[in-house]
């Protein structure tokens, strides 16, 4: 009788592989990326901005939909502010919550991070132009200007964001991955790359008259992305007359385990390059804060297309923001555990030092300074060193 059982058992188990292997053949996906995305447009082309629907809602029809607009800014007298309204499923794909990410750091180096949740009643959003709420927390507008006003506890603002440059996006804003027929997107829209912003931010009753600099972007999705995407490294470089915007993306397995690079270019008030034929390389590895997963404290990017190139070097000053995803949903010990034998998924946000330089044309910028850059991981184990990846489409 015994081993009648274990031949069941291991025919059981022949059965499984067998359907894990044909399931895996059928659904094993790579990326399906925009027409154009590996070749920077004409600089006429670069420069004709979006339209209303492309930072409007873009809604899709299964539990993973997510979306969200994003503003940030940095101001005259030292205050720095990150605003944000998500949809529901951002939230919990579970539960009808939308949320507000306010957070607001002072010249006195005081630090106000805030998620706030509401309830999926009181949101709304428009499909033919940004048009956001939560409440009345709003976001409002389109080339070349952006109202933002957001309220919370000892918190407020009310913010005008104005364009500098064109808005700008890659091909129709989205990359697909696999099959057509599945609907799994990323969309990303730049509808501000480069803003002046006025107005007012209210700390503890205080108002303050601020000026600065913004970025407004827009994201959303329609596949549960650690499916898709293993971590990426996202960033922004802000100098008097160079706005750059930087990013190398690492897919799953999944979709062929390739990096997929990304460098936009503006110099004073012309977009100058869209270019994904750039070389990223990270080292100098770290262990975070909470000794939960590690990150790379040196990139180095260079890009070369057309009469455009540059090489640059950014050096992790501190850490300023670490999130283990996996916090709120199970206890720390748990997550622990999970990160070292299954995923350590984690969010980090960087001040960096930089030096580099930029030529267009006949002109060389010789450039340094400081800026911020994220590291996002979805799919690395606790510890675990990115193995090497071919770029894709060089």
């Amino acid at each position: 009788m015994a081993s009648k059982r274990w031949k069941w058992v291991l025919l059981e188990n022949a059965m499984v592989a067998a359907a894990v292997r044909s399931w895996y053949s059928r659904n094993r996906t790579v990326q399906i990326a925009p027409v154009g995305m590996f070749e920077s447009r004409c600089i006429e082309e670069l420069n004709r901005g979006l339209k209303p629907g492309d930072d409007a809602l873009h809604p899709y029809e299964n539990r993973f939909y997510w979306e969200w607009w994003y503003f940030d800014a940095q101001f005259d007298d030292g205050h720095r502010c990150v605003l944000e309204l998500q949809t529901p499923n951002i939230v919990n794909m579970f539960a009808d919550e939308c949320a507000m990410l306010f957070n607001v750091y002072t010249p006195d180096g005081r630090q106000y991070n805030n998620i706030v949740p509401f309830p999926g009643s009181v949101w709304s959003a428009s499909r033919e132009t940004c048009d956001v709420a939560a409440g009345r927390n709003t976001i409002k507008g389109f080339y070349p200007e952006y109202r933002v006003n957001f309220e919370h506890e000892n918190l407020a603002c009310d913010l005008t964001f104005r364009n500098l440059l064109p808005g700008w996006t890659r091909g129709t804003g989205e990359i697909m991955f696999g099959k057509p027929e599945k609907n799994q997107v990323f969309g990303w829209v730049v509808a501000q790359p480069r803003a002046q912003v006025t107005g007012t931010i209210s700390v503890d009753g205080v108002e303050n008259e601020v000026t600065g600099l913004g970025y407004h972007d827009h994201n959303w999705g329609s596949g549960f992305l650690p499916l898709y995407v293993s971590h990426w490294i996202w960033g922004r470089l802000t100098t008097d007359r160079l706005t750059m915007i930087f990013a190398d993306i690492t897919t799953s397995r999944r979709c062929g385990g390739v990096r997929v690079p990304l460098v936009f270019l503006a110099l004073d008030d012309r977009i100058v390059l869209e270019s994904a034929r750039a070389q990223c390389s990270v080292a100098a590895y770290k262990s975070d804060s909470q000794g939960f997963q590690i990150y790379p404290t040196h990139v180095d990017f260079d890009f070369a297309e057309k009469d455009v190139a540059g090489e640059f070097h950014f050096e992790v000053s501190r850490e300023l923001e670490m999130i283990n995803t996996l916090a709120e949903k199970m206890p720390l010990g748990l997550s622990r555990l999970f990160g070292k034998v299954v995923a350590a998924p984690a969010y980090y946000r960087f001040l960096s030092d930089y030096q580099g330089w930029v030529k267009v044309g006949d002109e060389r910028l010789e450039l340094s300074g400081e800026t911020h850059w994220e590291y996002m991981v979805m799919t690395l184990r606790s510890g675990q060193l990115p193995k090497p990846a071919p770029t894709m489409g060089i």
